[in-house]
């Protein structure tokens, strides 16, 4: 009884698809065509990549290192250096856009970067480049990952309060 069911099931299965191609003879290579021109699916890699991580997004640390590094983050894009951002267990952030599937747990764990404050960077070989438990001025972060981008210029700033937060820490 099982193998007559299988025998009929499998003809039946066979005959739907011989009857849509012959209705559609272009079918199938629509569909090829349709998932070669598909966005590909961009897959996750902590490579080139800038860590911010805190407890939440309020912290001290957090807030005053996303304002120090706010000016530069336009150059860190354009050289294909992602900013993504780990606060307690919201969603990670990469450059702004939320990566919902990315459990900021496991994000924090495999960093070893499970409590607190740390600014990391990965470089483009994988290898952690430097791991700060502090907030770092841009052109400290841009000269430790040995990036060649010019930071932005902050002579006006030089009296600003973050400045001083940093210079007593």
């Amino acid at each position: 009884m099982g193998l007559s069911f299988l025998i009929i099931t499998t003809c039946l299965v066979f005959g739907t698809i011989a009857a849509i191609l012959s209705i559609r003879p272009n079918l199938l290579p629509e569909l090829g065509a349709n998932l070669r021109r598909a966005d590909p699916v961009k897959k996750f890699s902590p490579r080139n990549t800038l860590f911010i991580i805190g407890p939440t997004a309020n912290h001290t640390a957090c807030r005053i290192q996303r304002k120090l590094l706010k000016p530069a983050i336009p150059a860190l894009i354009r050289e294909d250096v992602a900013v993504i951002e780990v606060y307690g267990d919201d969603t990670p952030r990469q450059n702004g856009d939320p990566i919902e599937w990315l459990d900021s747990s496991l994000l924090r764990h495999a960093l070893d970067a499970d409590t607190g404050f740390y600014l990391i960077y990965v470089d483009p070989l994988g290898k952690t480049r430097f791991r700060s438990e502090a907030p770092m001025l841009t052109v400290d972060i841009l000269e430790r990952a040995r990036l060649d981008i010019a930071a932005p210029d902050r002579t006006q700033a030089s009296k600003s309060s973050i400045l001083k937060k940093l210079r007593a820490a």
